[in-house]
């Protein structure tokens, strides 16, 4: 007779990849990010990279038909949320499960900074993150807005509670 009841063990390797494919799913999922059109096209433990393109409703001065700063600081703050919410999930390895999942989901944003370096030109934007340091608590990242024509249009930081 053979034993049903054993479980098979999954690389740590593999959990990573599992987790990424969720986040990637579920960040695509929210309709404010749908809203935006704003994707991830690339993730890792330590980067995630996030496009979105112009489109009319996007725009903040219609005379020059540039991007709303709202629309940049919310494309940042997402990226970077999404980012510390990878990184809080490695942090807490060895938690309980469901203590760990309870801390992600109140994972929230508790300061930001954002630069505005250029103006919001373009038809192709791209938003990257990446982890500064994650403790107990908190984390931090840093975040960019690029447009097609590679200009670094803002840079923020932003620190994350979970």
């Amino acid at each position: 007779m053979t034993d049903h009841s054993s479980k098979t063990e999954i690389s740590d390797e593999e959990k990573g990849r599992i987790l990424q494919e969720r986040l990637q799913l579920g960040f695509n999922m929210v309709p404010f990010n749908q809203v935006l059109g704003l994707t991830i096209k690339e993730m890792s433990l330590t980067a995630i990279k996030a496009e979105f393109a112009m489109k009319p409703q996007l725009v903040g001065n219609m005379f020059k038909q540039i991007l709303h700063g709202g629309v940049i600081a919310t494309a940042l703050d997402t990226v970077g949320g999404a980012m510390a919410m990878s990184a809080a999930y490695a942090a807490l390895k060895g938690t309980a499960k469901e203590e760990r999942l309870a801390r992600i989901n109140r994972l929230a944003t508790i300061d930001m900074r954002i630069d505005f370096l250029k103006s919001g030109k373009g038809q192709l934007f791209t938003a990257t993150a990446s982890v500064l340091r994650i403790g107990k608590q908190l984390c931090v990242t840093r975040m960019e807005l690029h447009n097609d024509s590679g200009d670094l249009l803002a840079a923020g930081t932003a620190t994350y509670m979970y």
